[in-house]
C-alpha cells in the first residue's frame, strides 16, 4: 500500500517537474527572441549611423579641400593685389628720400643765401661810408689846425692819401647805420649774423640771444635785421617766456612789416597768445595770417588752428 502511494506522489511530481520544464523552455526561447530582434534592431540603428558618420566625414572633408582651395584663391589675389602696393611703398620711400634732400638742399641755399645778405649788408656799410665823408675841419688856418709834423691842405707830401671822399675813403673805420650803436673793430654784420644762427642751432639759446641783441644793436636797417628780431621772439617762445616772445614777434611786425619773416612772426605771435591764455587776439592774429598770406603754409596751419578753436577763419580787414 505504501508503495502504491509512493509511485502515485512520484507521478505526480515529474508531471509537475515536466510541466515546469516545458514553461521554462517555452520562455527562455521568447528571451531569445526577443534578444535576437534588439539585437537585429540595434545592429541596424548602428549601420545607420556609421552611414551618417561616414557621411558627415566626407562632407567634412569635401569641405576642408574647398576651404584650402578658397584660401589658396584669397593668397594668391592678396598677393598679386599687394603688388603693386609694395612697388608704391618703394617709389613713396623714394621720394621721401628725394623730399628730405631736398629740404637739405634748401636749408644749405637758406644758410648761403643768409650769409650773402651779411656780406651785402658789409658792402652797404662800405658804401655809405664812401657816399659820407667825415665833416670838413672848421673855416681857419688849415696850418694852425694840423698836428705837428703835418702838411697842410694842398701841400700834401707825395704818396699822401687824402682822408675826404674817394675809392680811399673805404680805409676809414666803419660807421654804421644811422640810430645804430658802434660795432666793435673787426666786427662785421655777416660774421655776427652767422655766429647767432650757428650757437641757436646748436643748442645755446643764450648765447645767441644775445648776439642776436648785439646784431640789432649794431645793424638795425639791414635785411638780416628782422630775421635776427624773429629769432628773438622764437628763442623766448622756446623758453616759455611767451608775454616776451609776443614783444619780440610785434617787433617784426612794428619795425619790418613787410619782410619774408612776417608771416612766421603773425603764426608765432598767434601761438604765443594761445599759451598765454589770449584768445580773441590770437584768433585774430590767426584771421590776418589767412587774409593777408592765403595759400601758404602758415595761413593752412592758422585756418587749421582756428577750426580747432571752432571759429570761423572770417575777414580781417587789420594789416600788420
Amino acid at each position: 500500500m505504501k508503495f502504491v502511494r509512493l509511485a502515485a506522489l512520484l507521478l505526480t511530481c515529474s508531471s509537475f517537474s515536466f510541466a515546469v520544464n516545458k514553461d521554462l523552455i517555452q520562455m527562455q526561447r521568447e528571451i531569445e527572441a526577443r534578444m535576437e530582434a534588439m539585437q537585429s534592431g540595434l545592429n541596424s540603428k548602428l549601420d545607420t549611423l556609421a552611414g551618417t558618420l561616414s557621411a558627415m566625414q566626407n562632407d567634412t572633408r569635401r569641405t576642408a579641400e574647398q576651404v584650402a582651395t578658397l584660401q589658396d584663391s584669397v593668397a594668391n589675389s592678396v598677393a598679386k593685389s599687394l603688388t603693386p602696393v609694395a612697388g608704391m611703398g618703394g617709389r613713396v620711400d623714394a621720394v621721401g628720400d628725394e623730399v628730405r634732400s631736398l629740404k637739405d638742399s634748401l636749408a644749405e641755399l637758406n644758410t648761403r643765401l643768409e650769409r650773402m645778405d651779411a656780406k651785402l649788408t658789409d658792402m652797404k656799410n662800405q658804401i655809405q661810408i664812401i657816399q659820407s665823408p667825415p665833416a670838413a675841419p672848421p673855416a681857419g688856418d688849415a696850418s694852425a689846425m694840423a698836428p705837428p709834423g703835418s702838411s697842410p691842405q694842398g701841400s700834401l707830401p707825395t704818396g699822401s692819401i687824402p682822408t675826404g671822399s674817394g675809392p680811399q675813403s673805404g680805409l676809414l673805420p666803419s660807421q654804421p647805420p644811422a640810430g645804430a650803436a658802434v660795432p666793435p673793430a673787426g666786427m662785421s654784420a655777416e660774421a655776427s649774423y652767422t655766429a647767432a644762427m650757428r650757437d641757436m642751432q646748436t643748442g645755446k639759446m643764450d648765447l645767441a640771444y644775445t648776439e642776436f641783441q648785439q646784431f640789432l644793436s649794431y645793424y638795425p636797417n639791414t635785411e638780416l635785421a628782422a630775421k635776427a628780431q624773429y629769432y628773438l621772439g622764437e628763442i623766448d617762445y622756446k623758453r616759455g617766456d611767451y608775454n616776451n616772445a609776443i614783444k619780440g614777434f610785434d617787433g617784426v611786425l612794428e619795425r619790418y612789416p613787410e619782410n619774408p619773416k612776417t608771416a612766421d612772426a603773425h603764426l608765432m605771435k598767434a601761438q604765443a597768445l594761445l599759451k598765454s591764455n589770449q584768445r580773441g587776439r590770437a584768433v585774430q592774429e590767426f584771421r590776418i595770417l589767412v587774409t593777408n598770406y592765403p595759400r601758404t603754409e602758415n595761413a593752412r596751419q592758422a585756418l587749421q588752428q582756428l577750426r580747432t578753436l571752432g571759429v570761423s577763419a572770417g575777414t580781417a580787414t587789420t594789416r600788420r
